[in-house]
């Protein structure tokens, strides 16, 4: 604790000077109904220590205490991401003849750990196939939201590829985000084959919102369109990559990561509690019993 207007005790020494040569003159003080004020008073000390309790209080409210405490916000803000996931039917096969892990399950699995590792950012999540649709609104809540992956199934936004309309979604999301960065994560393994947006309407809306946009072609390169891919993201400042199989899908949202770091620096908020109140109520209160045993005296 500390005072804003420490100066203020300086005036001390005046109150002293002013208890020792102005003694209070009872008889030029007023109260509604009473004549004149007595002169002996009856307790004589209590009286002196809640004058004094008076002089006190005043002082120190007239000082100003404050309360300061430095908080460290839980939430910095960094970033608003959103990963925009394909779920059409072909995202049921395998990366290639070789590779005979499932595309989409080893996503899900990279996207949950993924998400854990973002604790500054606040996640979104659109999944999209014949059409798009939004999973989870940006949100700091990375528990619901990695608990949600598990649950997402192919062909569950239907079969076909609406990639420009899955990006429309997520520009949606945000659009009104006043984080200093946002940035979308694209993941495809086919071509536009379904949607109502054409390409260059949702390269509008990324450059129009200031996203910047990552975009992924997951498993054999011939089925996605790199050239597409590769453009929609440098536009924008992002970057494209491609993963054959789960090993490479890992990396590349590891390389995402430490180009996106999470960890951003948070300035400490200064809460500051004023104290005034607490010895002006107690000079306060002092004053009003100083005069009610001032009045009772001469009632005596």
């Amino acid at each position: 604790m500390h005072f804003e207007y420490s100066w203020v005790f300086l005036s001390i020494p005046l109150f002293l000077l002013c208890e020792w040569k102005c003694p209070l003159r009872l008889d030029l003080l007023y109260f509604p109904h009473v004549e004149r004020i007595a002169k002996t008073v009856r307790n004589v000390s209590l009286m002196q220590a809640f004058k004094w309790m008076v002089w006190s209080g005043t002082i120190v409210a007239l000082a100003s205490p404050v309360m300061t405490e430095e908080l460290v916000p839980s939430h910095a803000p960094g970033r608003d991401m959103v990963l925009v996931v394909d779920a059409s039917r072909s995202m049921d096969e395998s990366f290639s003849i070789v590779q005979k892990e499932n595309k989409f399950e080893t996503l899900k699995e990279v996207l949950k750990r993924f998400i854990e590792k973002r604790r500054h950012d606040r996640l979104g999540l659109v999944v999209f196939g014949e059409f798009a649709y939004v999973a989870s609104p940006v949100t700091f809540d990375h528990a619901v939201l990695a608990a949600m992956v598990p649950y997402l199934e192919v062909g569950m936004a239907g079969e076909r590829t609406a990639i420009y309309d899955a990006m429309a979604m997520g520009t949606k999301l945000l659009k009104d985000s006043e984080a200093k960065s946002k940035v979308m994560i694209l993941l495809t393994d086919g071509r536009n084959t379904a949607g109502k947006i054409p390409l260059q309407v949702a390269e509008k809306l990324l450059e129009q919102y200031n996203i910047k946009l990552y975009t992924i072609g997951v498993g054999r390169s011939h089925d996605y369109d790199p050239v597409i891919l590769k453009q929609l993201a440098e536009k924008t400042g992002g970057k494209f990559f491609s993963a054959s199989n789960p090993n490479m899908l890992e990396k590349v949202y590891a390389g995402i990561d430490a180009l996106e770091p999470s960890e951003v620096e948070q300035q400490p908020v200064t809460k500051t509690t004023y104290l005034y109140s607490y010895p002006l109520f107690v000079a306060a209160m002092s004053l009003l019993a100083y005069l009610f045993l001032l009045n009772r005296s001469e009632a005596a």
